[in-house]
Formats: C-alpha cells, sequence, structure tokens
C-alpha cells in the first residue's frame, strides 16, 4: 500500500495494550496534529510505524493467548523505519509500566527505553514519553490489587509492594529522563481510569490520545473521531500457536491515504 501523495512525516508509536485499544485515536490524535501543518485543509499523509500489543514488552517477549511477539527492540519496526524515506519523525513512547507487571525492574525498563529513543534520536524524531498511571495505581487497596493482578495477569504471581516500588521509581526516573534528553513527558490523568486501573476507559481515549500528543502542536483542542483502517491490522512478525503467521507490511490504509505497518 503506497501514498497517492507524498507523505508529510513519519510517526512512531510504541507501547502495549493501551496503544493497542487506543491506536485508532493516536493515529487520529496525530493526523489532526501533524498532517495539516503543510496548508493543506484536508491534511497530507502520514506514514505510521506502530509497536503494540497486549501484553508487549519493549525488551523480551510477549505472550498473550497464544500469541507471540518479539520485544520491541527486536522487532522490524527499526529496520523498517531506517530504509523509510526520510522525512520529520514524531514519536510517542507509552505504556512503559507494562514490564514491571512481567517482572522486569524500573532499571531494566529505562535500559530498553533508552534503546529505543537512541534510535529515535537517529531520526531527529520529536518524541513524546508518557508516565505511568501512578496515582490510579496508589489508590488500589491489597483486595482490590489481588483481583485485578488476577485478571489482567492470571499467569504471573504479582507483589503489590513490589510493583508499586518500582512503578515510583520509573515513574520519576522517566521525568528526570526527559529533562535530561530534552523530550516532552506527559503524565496520564486519574479520571482516564475507571475500575480497571492501567487501561484508559473507552469514554476517555479521545481525551487521553489528544492530551499525550499535544507536544506535537496543532489546536489547543481536539474533538477526534475514530480512525477509519482499511486493511487487516496485523503484524509483520507473529507467533499464533506455535505457528508463524505474519504479514506484509503495510498492512492497511487509514484517511488521507495514510499507511499503517504494524510490527
Amino acid at each position: 500500500m503506497e501514498s497517492a501523495q507524498s507523505s508529510a512525516g513519519r510517526v512512531v508509536l510504541l507501547g502495549a495494550s493501551n496503544l493497542t485499544l487506543g491506536l485508532r485515536w493516536a493515529t487520529s490524535a496525530a493526523h489532526a496534529r501533524l498532517a495539516t501543518k503543510q496548508g493543506d485543509a484536508a491534511g497530507a499523509p502520514l506514514d505510521f510505524f506502530v509497536a503494540s500489543g497486549n501484553g508487549r514488552s519493549y525488551g523480551q517477549l510477549s505472550r498473550f493467548l497464544g500469541r507471540v511477539l518479539p520485544g520491541i527492540d527486536a522487532c522490524g519496526l527499526w529496520p523498517a523505519l531506517a530504509a523509510a524515506p526520510s522525512g520529520p519523525t514524531a514519536a510517542l513512547v507509552t505504556d512503559l509500566g507494562n514490564d514491571l507487571a512481567f517482572g522486569a525492574s524500573a532499571r531494566q525498563v529505562l535500559t530498553w527505553l533508552s534503546t529505543a529513543l537512541e534510535r529515535l534520536e537517529r531520526h531527529n524524531a520529536r518524541s513524546i514519553v508518557t508516565g505511568l498511571p501512578l496515582e490510579r495505581l496508589e489508590r488500589i487497596g491489597a483486595r482490590e490489587f489481588r483481583f485485578w493482578s488476577s485478571v489482567l495477569f492470571p499467569f504471573h504471581r504479582i507483589e503489590r509492594e513490589r510493583l508499586l516500588g518500582e512503578a515510583r521509581e520509573l515513574d520519576a526516573a522517566l521525568v528526570d529522563l526527559a529533562r535530561a534528553r530534552g523530550l516532552a513527558h506527559v503524565a496520564p490523568r486519574s479520571q482516564w481510569y475507571g475500575l480497571d486501573p492501567i487501561h484508559v476507559a473507552r469514554a476517555r481515549r479521545a481525551e487521553a490520545w489528544a492530551t499525550y500528543s499535544a507536544p506535537w502542536g496543532g489546536p489547543a483542542a481536539l474533538a477526534l473521531e475514530r480512525e477509519p483502517v482499511a486493511g487487516r491490522l496485523w503484524y509483520e512478525r507473529v507467533r499464533l500457536f506455535g505457528v508463524e503467521c505474519g504479514a506484509a507490511q503495510p498492512c492497511a490504509r487509514l484517511s488521507r491515504g495514510s499507511t499503517l505497518q504494524l510490527y
């Protein structure tokens, strides 16, 4: 799938389940903030490079209901981005607390994140890093924590105090890292979450992605609509119940002739 007109730029989206659930809002926000800056009221197309997925890790294999994906650091997004025509590049890096639930330490996540940011810097990307829903997590009592950890991470034993301690350390380090690298940092808002303490509620997804993408510029207030997708959103490299079943990329076309590659 090739764009019918020249691209307004490249957008890299990295994350786990929140990005998967909010992908159509995230791409809509990128279009509103980036694609219309070329003086074209309809908006020029963008080339999206996405690494996401439920349980997705920044640095190790992730398994979810028979599906296995490589770590974001080892996926095909990076060589694809390097091989793509150069142009203005924007990036949004989110869901950084996901790895903590699978046993990774804050220090390990920061190492994986630094690798991703260094690669993005080679493309002069304007990167945004999002914080953890720490305020919501801090309100979880022991009983509620046991319930949600069994629902969201049924095959992993998670200790509440360890997770909260690592989350506090990681969240503070993200602020410092963004400041040191001159990146935008956006903290999530506790009101975006309902009973589920880590996934943005459906009714709040438009607001969340409009807020996360704000450092890219564009309108101060966005009235986002869910992005239409033509094609099947499927990964370049994935194993499903032991069978390799990846798809050629780009796998989908969005509005304005934009294309989406999923890794």
